[in-house]
Protein backbone atom coordinates (compact mmCIF):
# COMPACT_ATOMS: atom_id res chain seq x y z
CA UNK A 1 0.00 0.00 0.00
CA UNK A 2 1.47 3.35 -0.94
CA UNK A 3 1.99 6.09 1.62
CA UNK A 4 -1.16 8.15 1.37
CA UNK A 5 -3.17 10.20 3.79
CA UNK A 6 -6.45 8.59 4.82
CA UNK A 7 -8.60 10.86 2.69
CA UNK A 8 -6.73 9.84 -0.46
CA UNK A 9 -6.80 6.16 0.48
CA UNK A 10 -10.54 6.25 1.12
CA UNK A 11 -11.27 8.17 -2.05
CA UNK A 12 -9.41 5.66 -4.17
CA UNK A 13 -10.79 2.63 -2.37
CA UNK A 14 -14.40 3.73 -2.29
CA UNK A 15 -14.27 4.81 -5.92
CA UNK A 16 -13.41 1.25 -6.88
CA UNK A 17 -10.05 2.19 -8.35
CA UNK A 18 -8.30 -0.13 -5.92
CA UNK A 19 -8.27 -3.87 -6.56
CA UNK A 20 -8.92 -4.64 -2.90
CA UNK A 21 -12.42 -5.29 -1.64
CA UNK A 22 -14.48 -2.51 -0.08
CA UNK A 23 -13.06 -1.78 3.39
CA UNK A 24 -14.78 -3.26 6.41
CA UNK A 25 -16.70 -0.57 8.27
CA UNK A 26 -16.58 -0.69 12.07
CA UNK A 27 -19.02 1.36 14.14
CA UNK A 28 -18.10 2.22 17.74
CA UNK A 29 -19.67 0.07 20.43
CA UNK A 30 -19.11 2.94 22.88
CA UNK A 31 -19.70 6.53 21.80
CA UNK A 32 -19.99 9.03 24.63
CA UNK A 33 -18.15 11.76 22.75
CA UNK A 34 -19.72 14.96 21.54
CA UNK A 35 -19.64 15.42 17.76
CA UNK A 36 -16.07 16.53 17.18
CA UNK A 37 -15.36 15.64 13.55
CA UNK A 38 -12.41 13.48 14.54
CA UNK A 39 -13.39 10.04 13.33
CA UNK A 40 -16.37 8.00 14.46
CA UNK A 41 -16.13 4.96 12.21
CA UNK A 42 -13.14 2.76 11.50
CA UNK A 43 -12.56 1.44 7.99
CA UNK A 44 -10.30 -1.57 7.57
CA UNK A 45 -8.30 -0.67 4.47
CA UNK A 46 -5.61 -3.30 4.13
CA UNK A 47 -3.35 -5.79 5.88
CA UNK A 48 0.15 -7.00 5.13
CA UNK A 49 2.48 -9.74 6.26
CA UNK A 50 4.73 -8.17 8.90
CA UNK A 51 8.14 -9.74 8.43
CA UNK A 52 9.03 -9.70 12.13
CA UNK A 53 8.70 -12.54 14.66
CA UNK A 54 6.08 -11.75 17.32
CA UNK A 55 5.75 -7.98 16.70
CA UNK A 56 4.82 -6.30 19.95
CA UNK A 57 4.39 -2.55 19.39
CA UNK A 58 4.55 0.19 16.79
CA UNK A 59 5.75 3.78 16.85
CA UNK A 60 6.33 6.52 14.31
CA UNK A 61 9.50 8.59 14.51
CA UNK A 62 8.76 11.29 11.96
CA UNK A 63 7.72 9.41 8.82
CA UNK A 64 9.52 6.20 9.79
CA UNK A 65 7.50 3.35 11.30
CA UNK A 66 9.16 1.07 13.85
CA UNK A 67 8.23 -2.16 15.59
CA UNK A 68 9.79 -4.25 18.34
CA UNK A 69 9.82 -8.03 18.65
CA UNK A 70 8.91 -10.16 21.66
CA UNK A 71 11.19 -12.88 20.31
CA UNK A 72 14.36 -10.87 19.61
CA UNK A 73 16.17 -7.94 21.23
CA UNK A 74 15.76 -5.79 18.15
CA UNK A 75 13.90 -2.74 16.91
CA UNK A 76 12.87 -2.92 13.25
CA UNK A 77 12.37 0.00 10.88
CA UNK A 78 9.57 -1.11 8.58
CA UNK A 79 7.72 0.31 5.62
CA UNK A 80 3.93 0.57 5.49
CA UNK A 81 3.69 -2.78 3.73
CA UNK A 82 5.37 -4.54 6.67
CA UNK A 83 8.75 -5.04 5.01
CA UNK A 84 11.87 -4.57 7.15
CA UNK A 85 14.14 -1.68 6.06
CA UNK A 86 16.64 -1.62 8.92
CA UNK A 87 17.38 -3.39 12.22
CA UNK A 88 18.65 -1.93 15.50
CA UNK A 89 20.12 -4.38 18.01
CA UNK A 90 19.20 -3.56 21.61
CA UNK A 91 20.67 -4.99 24.79
CA UNK A 92 18.20 -6.84 27.01
CA UNK A 93 15.27 -9.17 26.59
CA UNK A 94 11.49 -9.17 26.99
CA UNK A 95 11.29 -5.86 25.12
CA UNK A 96 7.70 -4.78 24.63
CA UNK A 97 6.60 -1.17 24.18
CA UNK A 98 7.88 1.62 21.93
CA UNK A 99 7.44 5.40 21.94
CA UNK A 100 9.19 8.31 20.28
CA UNK A 101 10.54 11.14 22.43
CA UNK A 102 10.25 14.18 20.17
CA UNK A 103 12.26 16.37 22.55
CA UNK A 104 15.33 14.12 22.39
CA UNK A 105 14.55 12.77 18.94
CA UNK A 106 14.99 9.20 20.14
CA UNK A 107 12.98 6.05 20.61
CA UNK A 108 12.10 4.72 24.04
CA UNK A 109 11.60 1.05 24.83
CA UNK A 110 10.24 -0.91 27.79
CA UNK A 111 11.88 -3.89 29.46
CA UNK A 112 8.80 -5.69 30.79
CA UNK A 113 10.58 -8.13 33.10
CA UNK A 114 12.38 -5.32 34.96
CA UNK A 115 9.60 -2.68 34.84
CA UNK A 116 12.04 -0.25 33.27
CA UNK A 117 11.92 2.19 30.35
CA UNK A 118 15.07 3.14 28.42
CA UNK A 119 16.05 5.78 25.91
CA UNK A 120 17.62 4.25 22.81
CA UNK A 121 20.49 5.95 20.98
CA UNK A 122 20.76 5.58 17.21
CA UNK A 123 23.17 2.64 17.56
CA UNK A 124 20.82 0.78 19.92
CA UNK A 125 22.61 1.74 23.14
CA UNK A 126 20.28 1.99 26.14
CA UNK A 127 20.64 4.89 28.56
CA UNK A 128 18.80 6.96 31.22
CA UNK A 129 16.62 4.14 32.60
CA UNK A 130 13.31 4.98 34.28
CA UNK A 131 11.99 2.54 36.87
CA UNK A 132 8.20 2.42 36.70
CA UNK A 133 6.41 2.03 40.05
CA UNK A 134 3.94 -0.84 40.47
CA UNK A 135 4.73 -2.31 37.04
CA UNK A 136 7.15 -5.05 38.12
CA UNK A 137 4.87 -8.02 37.51
CA UNK A 138 6.73 -10.50 35.34
CA UNK A 139 4.79 -11.20 32.15
CA UNK A 140 1.96 -8.84 33.16
CA UNK A 141 4.11 -5.73 33.23
CA UNK A 142 4.71 -2.85 30.80
CA UNK A 143 2.94 -3.27 27.45
CA UNK A 144 2.45 0.30 26.22
CA UNK A 145 4.20 3.69 26.11
CA UNK A 146 3.03 7.04 24.78
CA UNK A 147 3.59 10.75 25.39
CA UNK A 148 0.37 12.62 26.18
CA UNK A 149 -0.66 16.13 25.10
CA UNK A 150 1.34 17.62 28.00
CA UNK A 151 4.50 15.76 27.08
CA UNK A 152 4.24 13.35 29.99
CA UNK A 153 5.08 9.69 29.50
CA UNK A 154 2.11 7.36 29.96
CA UNK A 155 2.91 3.73 30.75
CA UNK A 156 0.42 0.88 30.40
CA UNK A 157 0.72 -2.09 32.75
CA UNK A 158 -0.89 -5.06 31.04
CA UNK A 159 -3.11 -6.68 33.70
CA UNK A 160 -3.53 -8.08 37.25
CA UNK A 161 -4.58 -5.27 37.42
CA UNK A 162 -4.30 -3.15 34.27
CA UNK A 163 -3.00 0.33 35.11
CA UNK A 164 -2.10 3.61 33.45
CA UNK A 165 0.86 5.38 35.06
CA UNK A 166 1.84 8.95 34.16
CA UNK A 167 5.45 10.08 34.65
CA UNK A 168 7.12 13.46 34.42
CA UNK A 169 10.33 14.15 32.49
CA UNK A 170 12.42 12.91 35.43
CA UNK A 171 10.42 9.71 35.88
CA UNK A 172 8.45 10.95 38.87
CA UNK A 173 4.90 9.62 39.16
CA UNK A 174 2.17 12.17 38.41
CA UNK A 175 -0.85 9.86 38.21
CA UNK A 176 -1.65 6.20 38.66
CA UNK A 177 -5.02 4.77 37.64
CA UNK A 178 -6.35 1.23 37.79
CA UNK A 179 -8.55 0.80 34.71
CA UNK A 180 -11.75 -1.18 34.44
CA UNK A 181 -12.82 -0.60 30.83
CA UNK A 182 -10.79 -3.56 29.49
CA UNK A 183 -9.45 -6.89 30.70
CA UNK A 184 -5.93 -5.92 29.68
CA UNK A 185 -3.87 -3.24 27.93
CA UNK A 186 -1.58 -4.16 25.05
CA UNK A 187 -0.52 -0.80 23.53
CA UNK A 188 -0.87 2.98 23.79
CA UNK A 189 -0.60 5.80 21.25
CA UNK A 190 -1.35 9.53 21.31
CA UNK A 191 -3.11 11.03 18.30
CA UNK A 192 -2.28 14.74 17.93
CA UNK A 193 -5.11 15.30 15.42
CA UNK A 194 -7.77 14.95 18.11
CA UNK A 195 -5.65 15.32 21.27
CA UNK A 196 -6.61 11.91 22.65
CA UNK A 197 -4.73 8.97 24.05
CA UNK A 198 -5.76 5.62 22.54
CA UNK A 199 -5.38 2.19 24.14
CA UNK A 200 -5.48 -1.32 22.69
CA UNK A 201 -6.75 -4.42 24.49
CA UNK A 202 -5.49 -7.79 23.30
CA UNK A 203 -8.03 -9.75 25.38
CA UNK A 204 -11.00 -7.62 24.28
CA UNK A 205 -9.88 -7.13 20.62
CA UNK A 206 -10.74 -3.47 21.08
CA UNK A 207 -9.44 0.05 20.49
CA UNK A 208 -10.38 2.71 23.07
CA UNK A 209 -10.21 6.50 22.84
CA UNK A 210 -9.64 8.05 26.26
CA UNK A 211 -10.41 11.37 27.88
CA UNK A 212 -7.85 13.13 30.08
CA UNK A 213 -9.17 11.29 33.15
CA UNK A 214 -8.83 7.97 31.25
CA UNK A 215 -12.57 7.49 30.89
CA UNK A 216 -13.54 5.94 27.55
CA UNK A 217 -15.41 8.26 25.21
CA UNK A 218 -15.29 6.01 22.12
CA UNK A 219 -14.39 2.36 21.45
CA UNK A 220 -14.37 -0.13 18.58
CA UNK A 221 -14.24 -3.92 18.36
CA UNK A 222 -11.46 -5.02 16.01
CA UNK A 223 -11.47 -7.96 13.58
CA UNK A 224 -7.85 -8.62 14.57
CA UNK A 225 -6.36 -11.43 16.64
CA UNK A 226 -3.97 -10.38 19.41
CA UNK A 227 -3.61 -6.66 18.58
CA UNK A 228 -0.38 -5.61 20.30
CA UNK A 229 0.97 -2.59 18.43
CA UNK A 230 -0.62 0.80 17.74
CA UNK A 231 0.48 3.92 15.86
CA UNK A 232 -1.21 6.84 14.09
CA UNK A 233 -0.37 8.76 10.94
CA UNK A 234 -3.07 11.38 10.67
CA UNK A 235 -6.34 9.52 10.07
CA UNK A 236 -4.53 6.26 9.37
CA UNK A 237 -4.34 3.71 12.18
CA UNK A 238 -1.65 1.02 12.13
CA UNK A 239 -2.17 -2.06 14.30
CA UNK A 240 0.21 -5.02 14.61
CA UNK A 241 -1.05 -8.51 15.38
CA UNK A 242 1.39 -10.54 17.46
CA UNK A 243 0.06 -14.01 16.66
CA UNK A 244 -0.75 -13.34 12.99
CA UNK A 245 2.44 -11.33 12.38
CA UNK A 246 0.43 -8.92 10.26
CA UNK A 247 0.24 -5.15 9.93
CA UNK A 248 -3.32 -3.82 9.64
CA UNK A 249 -4.13 -0.42 8.15
CA UNK A 250 -7.37 1.29 9.15
CA UNK A 251 -8.76 4.79 8.77
CA UNK A 252 -10.80 6.92 11.15
CA UNK A 253 -13.62 8.70 9.29
CA UNK A 254 -16.67 10.65 10.37
CA UNK A 255 -20.01 8.96 10.65
CA UNK A 256 -21.86 10.91 7.96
Amino acid sequence: MSVLRASSVLAVTLAGACAAATPTEIDPFVDNAKADGHGVKLHLLDDHRLHVDEPSDLAFAGDQLYTVSDAHSKIYAIDRDGDVEDVIDVEGHDLEALAFDEVRGELMIADESHARVWHIAGDGTRYDPIDVPDADDGNSGIEGLAFDRDGHLVVAKEKDPARLIVLDELGGELDHEKIDFADDLSALAFRPDDGHLYALSDADHSLYRLERDFDVDRAWKLPIEHPEGLAFDGDLVYIASDSEERLYVLALVDGN
